[in-house]
């Protein structure tokens, strides 16, 4: 265990109440960054982790404006319209006129974009499940009532 993840996981709110969230979260986030290096480096990824997360987003929240799909990646619209244009190359995502604005376009993912996209993250379970393959039922659940809970305060707060 590195220093810092020490510190991080035993630092206390200061209120009885166990460890702080705050820093639980954050050393979360920092996992959550490793396992997908873990991850690409497995399956010998090359594809830009922003290509999979355009896919990802039109795919959650379906056809989306160039700038509001870059926003949602967290990347310039330049570096989006990049993308964009590649996955429209691939046949993995269509273009179409805004209807509430017919000089804007929509971008929306397509059969082949969400079937490129199911198998992205079939290779990445597939990488990542032999770490995890010995946890106990109980190991198991709490992995499970975790991610639930994460998924659930995201979507609450709108991310």
């Amino acid at each position: 265990m590195h220093h810092d993840d020490e510190h991080t996981e035993n630092a206390d709110a200061g209120d009885g109440r166990g460890p702080d969230v705050a820093h639980l979260l954050v050393r979360l986030l920092n996992i959550s960054q490793r396992i997908g290096r873990y991850a690409a480096h497995e399956t010998g990824e090359r594809t830009s982790p922003a290509t999979w997360r355009a896919l990802s987003v039109l795919q959650e929240k379906g056809p989306l404006r160039l700038g509001v799909l870059a926003e949602h990646c967290r990347v310039r619209q330049p570096t989006m319209t990049v993308i964009v244009e590649s996955l429209l190359s691939s046949g993995y995502v269509a273009r179409s006129p805004d209807p509430d604005d017919r000089r804007a376009q929509l971008h929306e993912l397509t059969l082949a974009g969400a079937a490129a996209l199911e198998d992205w993250r079939q290779r990445i379970g597939d990488a990542l499940e032999p770490l995890f393959s010995d946890l106990s039922a109980r190991e198991r659940e709490l992995l499970s009532e975790s991610v639930r809970l994460l998924d659930e305060r995201l979507r609450r707060g709108g991310a």
